[in-house]
């Protein structure tokens, strides 16, 4: 009996010791991934900042619109969250980061956004500039912004219009460059500033923008270059069957003081 006591009491402590052992290397398990992660894994300088995709943007740039600060522990990163940052304050269309350990880096790609015209709206704090890409969308105006590819200006922007405001910009080629800029009215009708038939009035009616645009550059190829070229000339097109061009009121002719 005594001896079975003494293994009993032998087992106890041989499981005890392996027990904290095991608990030993548990914390020093954690604390090193601890160390590891929090001063191990951590972004030191703006060299570790990888940018790829093509968007014309310096990496200072970029990381002044994520708004980071070296030294930054790498997981305390959300990717997500940095790719929506990224994508409101640059002039991008997608962004994608990517973390990096070994070394520890992070990759971040950014698709560059293309602006195609120049924009005008009324913002919560007045008239607000901008750009638009191609499918008519805003992009917001920063000192990172390109040139667009165009100089038409488009006044008064609204979402609501953006398919009919896309449509003109991807048809622009058809305007020979006569096309200067694109006026949205509250009431929803759509005005053109051209340099050959001046003002045209394209009414509300998306479905007409087709027949329209083919009236204009109907029109810039038939009209006598008296009519095409005349100033403060009116054009409306809000009927395309039916287009009426209203040539401004010739000045009246000085009258001539004789002398008694």
């Amino acid at each position: 009996m005594a001896r079975r006591r003494e293994l009993r009491r032998q087992r106890r402590q041989i499981l005890l010791l392996q027990l904290w052992r095991l608990v030993a290397l548990l914390l020093l398990g954690g604390g090193c991934t601890w160390i590891l992660l929090r001063h191990g894994w951590t972004l030191r300088s703006s060299d570790v900042v990888v940018l790829t995709g093509g968007a014309a943007l310096e990496t200072s740039q970029v990381i002044e619109a994520a708004k980071l600060r070296f030294p930054q522990p790498l997981l305390e990163i959300s990717p997500r969250a940095l790719e929506n940052q990224l994508v409101r304050e640059l002039p991008v269309r997608t962004a994608q980061v990517e973390r990096r350990m070994l070394p520890a880096r992070l990759i971040i790609s950014l698709k560059p956004e293309i602006p195609v015209a120049k924009a005008m709206r009324q913002g919560p704090d007045g008239r607000e500039r901008g750009l638009l890409n191609a499918d008519g969308q805003w992009i917001p105006l920063s000192e990172a912004s390109p040139e667009p590819l165009t100089n038409i200006m488009v006044r008064g922007w609204n979402d609501r219009k953006s398919g009919q405001i896309a449509a003109l910009l991807q048809q622009r080629d058809r305007f020979e460059g006569r096309l200067k800029a694109i006026v949205l009215h509250p009431d929803g009708s759509v005005s053109l500033i051209t340099t050959g038939l001046g003002r045209i009035d394209l009414g509300g009616e998306p479905a007409l923008l087709n027949t329209q645009i083919d009236t204009i550059v109907h029109l810039n190829n038939t009209l006598p270059k008296h009519m095409r070229q005349a100033h403060q000339s009116n054009l409306d097109l809000s009927n395309p069957e039916r287009p009426e061009l209203q040539l401004p009121s010739p000045p009246a002719p000085k009258k001539v003081q004789t002398q008694p």
